[in-house]
């Protein structure tokens, strides 16, 4: 330990003697970190985190597959979501889901007391109309999570059937609409054109379904079924999630809803005929879209801190040459090869570190930057952070980094000849033959992987390219679209 300290402080020393290069290549590796621990804290955050619920792995998404008509994976109807619910061996708990927006019109609407009719209510001081988006969901959804509400319940099967005027807050809604006040269950919102009682808070951070986007409160889903609709089959918007039970796999549970589909084909062949079902992995659904281009993306910085890591073995060859008297000396007074290595090492190894700090920085503008533009196809984007399973890739970074630049200039340095390497030192070259030829190996490398980069940043743009140049079918100049949301009331 003695000694490891003792080459620590020799190493920065060195390394502030020369604060030119130093500078040149904590920058060159801030930038190879920091953009693979960015991206790494995205890959961390949308494919290896489990979603945020108990037993994560049991949460499947069911679909219609009507493939027959070119929609392989379909909304299901409610008549068709009620049969497979009641029907079904093989899940534990089975929900539907349908997305909404409402305009909430005011925290607690009061009465005149000479009004009647709606058009005589006031808001309170301060509040404001919002336009909220919303979920209107089946009461299982919440024992299927297995997550609890913070504050009072969640609604129950009777209250869904029978369209009870409930609904359930999300912690953020909760904390900026109504200030965290720990009495708002029991209290009155007027939700479009209904009077709705807040049975609940969620916890912080609940949020589903977990690719969505300001879902801030959940509603019974058989209230905004019309009645003439809750048995039709044609009717298919809804979302369905389900829990498999115990030792149940995706595989057993698609086999006996394929069964289940055809049974339903028979008793309602004009509505189900050709209509199967399709079971998903909930993750594997939400993120497969983004995995390939995400692990692309990993790949590509990947090859930047490959280059990184050349450019600073080039410079510390460099180095080397300049320092090859230093390291004659020290061997001739009876330094051994190991201990030359050793100490070329510690330098590499700090010269690492730095640049791991610099890259961390690097990687928080980075994470903030990506998620103030919140783009929409990026799911659970709020998730991601430099939590402690980054930093400990960001740890293992440093050392492979400093391991991959520093021992080949650390080995050549410290060459057991010392007669040769003092021959070197009275020749005005920059080195000897072997060093020559890593350096070559090295830019070689350092071209190769510039070459793919090249190559893929411009196959990247031109097919962006003519992605822009496809014809929409009508002049897009000057013209421009909006979003309008109308109560219905």
């Amino acid at each position: 330990m003695e000694t490891l300290i003792s080459d620590i402080r020799y190493g920065l020393r060195s390394l502030l003697k020369r604060p030119g290069f130093t500078a040149i290549a904590v920058i060159t590796l801030a930038l190879g970190i920091g953009a693979n621990t960015a991206i790494f804290s995205v890959i961390n955050a949308v494919l290896l985190k489990p979603l945020p619920y108990p037993e994560p792995e049991q949460l499947v998404m069911v679909w219609e597959d009507a493939s027959f008509a070119g929609f392989p994976r379909n909304t299901p109807a409610p008549a068709n979501f009620a049969d497979w619910r009641e029907q079904n061996q093989v899940f534990k708990e089975m929900a539907a889901l349908a997305s909404r927006s409402f305009n909430l019109t005011g925290d607690q609407v009061f009465a005149q007391v000479a009004a009647v009719n709606m058009s005589n209510q006031f808001l309170r001081a301060g509040d404001e109309p919002e336009r909220l988006r919303g979920a209107m969901v089946s009461a299982d959804l919440f024992p299927l999570l297995a997550v609890e509400p913070l504050i009072g319940r969640a609604f129950s099967r009777e209250e869904e059937q029978s369209g009870a005027p409930v609904i359930v807050l999300s912690h953020e809604l909760w904390q900026r609409r109504f200030n965290s006040d720990p009495n708002i269950v029991g209290q009155s919102l007027l939700i479009g054109s209904q009077h709705l009682s807040v049975l609940g808070v969620m916890p912080e951070g609940f949020k589903f379904p977990v690719g969505a986007r300001q879902v801030e409160f959940w509603m019974p889903l058989i209230s905004s079924i019309p009645p003439a609709a809750r048995g039709a089959r044609g009717a298919v918007y809804l979302t369905l999630f389900a829990r498999l039970k115990p030792n149940v796999i995706i595989t057993q549970a698609q086999a006996e809803m394929d069964l289940l589909a055809n049974r339903l084909a028979t008793q309602y062949p004009e509505a189900n005929t050709g209509l199967n079902v399709a079971l998903f992995s909930t993750h594997d659904r939400l993120v497969g879209e983004v995995r390939p281009a995400l692990l692309v993306l990993l790949g590509a910085v990947a090859l930047v801190l490959l280059i990184a890591c050349a450019n600073v073995a080039n410079l510390l060859l460099a180095r080397a040459s300049v320092r090859q008297k230093e390291i004659a000396i020290r061997m001739a007074i009876g330094a051994t090869r190991w201990r030359i290595i050793r100490q070329l090492l510690t330098e590499s190894l700090l010269l690492s570190l730095l640049g791991g700090v610099a890259g961390v920085m690097l990687a928080l503008w980075a994470i903030a930057l990506l998620v103030s533009f919140n783009p929409a196809n990026l799911p659970r984007i709020a998730e991601i952070e430099l939590d402690r399973n980054v930093l400990w890739f960001t740890v293992g970074l440093v050392t492979l980094t400093s391991l991959l630049f520093g021992f080949a200039p650390a080995l050549q340095a410290a060459r057991s000849d010392l007669n040769e390497k003092l021959k070197d030192c009275m020749r005005e070259s920059s080195g000897g033959s072997t060093r020559s030829r890593t350096r070559s190996v090295l830019v070689v490398s350092e071209i190769a992987l510039s070459l793919i980069l090249l190559v893929g940043a411009t196959l990247l743009f031109q097919s962006l390219q003519r992605l822009l140049e496809v014809s929409p079918g009508f002049v897009p100049a000057n013209v421009l679209a909006a979003d309008v949301s109308i109560s219905t009331t």
